[in-house]
């Protein structure tokens, strides 16, 4: 089933069409996006911090949790699921294990990220590792990988000055991965100067209201759209209305901000005020 569907993730980053991705966070969401006619899917690594621990995207998370979710998801259907293996867990032998695991998981693409994660002792939250850490890490990752046909994107911020952007982008393209990755809201003038830097297909993540429709980022060398967990969102609102709901023995309409819900039940603020007592202390 994997190889299936690495092939056809593959055959899509060839058509140099641009199309939409589907958040995935369990078997069924993954047979859902499937039947729906998504041609891809991801699992992100904050979905699945909520799913596995009930906590915030604050790196949590271990790797044997990730790809046991990964497991699950990408073997529930045929849909190419990329996989979120965030930093690759540490070092450079720390992504070798992290693509070993995810590949065996299932995945189709695995994204490896340049944050220095977690967060460091007064350390900003948005951390960058050295371009020649980044370029350390991917290497690894492509020699750790066995089938050929699971494609591997770098990932970086947008949020950083544009030179820095291009000169991390034009690093990571040379170190022979298959696509690039950014996150966080990508201006017109951003993708046309990536144009410049690689030729690599792009994936964007961004979780505001794009400014670009479908086709112009796929002129702009876009393959794969990613714009937010809204179906997770969805989803805990639907369960707390239900819980709601039967508890009362009546119908309420009750009108609850998604975010807020899970920023509320996964103690958002104690984990907020766990890191202004150990990470950045007065």
């Amino acid at each position: 089933m994997s190889s299936a569907a690495r092939l056809r993730l593959r055959e899509l980053l060839e058509t140099r069409q641009c199309v939409r991705c589907a958040s995935v966070f369990d078997p069924l969401s993954s047979r859902m996006a499937q039947e729906i006619g998504f041609s891809v899917g991801i699992l992100g690594g904050s979905v699945t911090s909520l799913m596995a621990l009930g906590v915030p995207d604050i790196y949590l998370l271990t790797l044997s949790e990730l790809a046991d979710q990964a497991r699950r998801v990408c073997q529930a259907s045929s849909l190419p699921v990329i996989v979120d293996g965030d930093n690759g867990y540490g070092n450079a032998l720390n992504v070798m294990r992290t693509v070993t695991e995810l590949e065996h998981a299932g995945a189709a693409v695995i994204t490896i990220e340049d944050t220095v994660i977690p967060r460091r002792y007064k350390q900003p939250e948005l951390n960058l590792s050295s371009i020649e850490e980044g370029c350390s890490k991917l290497h690894a990752a492509l020699n750790a990988r066995r089938d050929s046909g699971m494609a591997l994107f770098a990932r970086t911020h947008a949020q950083q000055p544009l030179p820095a952007i291009l000169e991390r982008v034009a690093a990571y393209s040379r170190t022979g991965v298959d696509g690039i990755c950014i996150f966080g809201q990508t201006s017109k003038e951003l993708l046309e100067q990536l144009n410049g830097v690689t030729d690599l297909p792009l994936m964007l993540i961004d979780y505001a209201k794009s400014e670009l429709s479908i086709d112009e980022l796929r002129q702009r060398g876009v393959r794969i759209h990613f714009n937010g967990h809204r179906a997770y969102e969805e989803g805990v609102k639907a369960v707390y209305r239900s819980l709601l709901q039967l508890h009362t023995g009546s119908d309420i309409d009750c009108d609850h901000n998604a975010k807020q819900l899970i920023g509320r039940f996964a103690q958002q603020q104690q984990f907020n005020a766990l890191s202004t007592d150990y990470l950045d202390p007065a």
